[in-house]
């Protein structure tokens, strides 16, 4: 099936919020959006999502054009609000533009023109044969062997000892200071500056309330089925 551009409009009923895209393919090849904020609410309830196909057959190119003016139409403090977008800027990636598109094979043949090419066998094995029979200088071999970790000797873990004694003796050595901690106002003033931050905030704040409406749910349940098991045990 051939493919092509269009601009779409998804509209939440529950929340009366809009989400503006671009995609291309054909309208029925089960895209849903960009957007993991919408994509969230639609698999939670997609019963209450509507699309609405504003612009079809569209060019890459004009694809984007075309949704660039939608987005143009969008005023920045409805971002968030009354938009599930979070921006208002058209992408424009490099397969937007035909001239631009080339295959792996393309654009690694243009890299490596001009370079010099792999080392080849008989290049190898020259510069083996240069390097065999060198044998290693003593300082290289003295840095070799140092790097290596040798185990503490008794003789050195009783003068570690002796030293440490001496430096907690004469002051050299002390005991870290113990960190402050917050008293407990503070931690609830902190508390509560944070939480008013996060609930300011419409993404965190919808995913709080659908936790809180799950747990309330569930809570619901068990009491029901709790409820249903008391009346079971008096009937019989």
């Amino acid at each position: 099936m051939e493919k092509y551009g269009f601009v779409y409009l998804w509209f939440d009923r529950k929340h009366k919020r809009y989400y503006v895209g671009c995609h291309w393919g054909t309208v029925d090849d089960g895209y849903l959006c960009s957007s993991k904020w919408m994509r969230k609410s639609y698999n939670r309830r997609p019963q209450d999502f509507r699309r609405r196909i504003l612009k079809t057959n569209l060019t890459r190119e004009q694809m984007y054009i075309e949704e660039q003016k939608y987005f143009d139409m969008i005023k920045k403090e409805e971002i968030k609000v009354r938009y599930y977008n979070l921006h208002l800027s058209s992408k424009k990636p490099w397969h937007a533009y035909p001239e631009s598109v080339k295959t792996v094979g393309q654009k690694i043949s243009h890299s490596k023109k001009g370079k010099s090419l792999p080392c080849t066998p008989e290049k190898a094995a020259a510069i083996s044969a240069a390097k065999k029979g060198k044998a290693l200088t003593e300082e290289h071999k003295t840095a070799l062997t140092g790097i290596k970790k040798k185990p503490h000797t008794n003789e050195w873990k009783q003068a570690n000892s002796e030293r440490m004694k001496e430096q907690w003796n004469n002051g050299s050595r002390k005991r870290a200071e113990p960190k402050q901690t917050m008293s407990r106002e503070e931690q609830d003033r902190l508390c509560s500056a944070q939480l008013k931050s996060r609930w300011s905030d419409p993404i965190w704040a919808e995913k709080q309330r659908e936790k809180l409406r799950v747990s309330a749910k569930k809570r619901w349940d068990q009491h029901y089925i709790n409820k249903s098991k008391q009346q079971e045990q008096l009937v019989t």
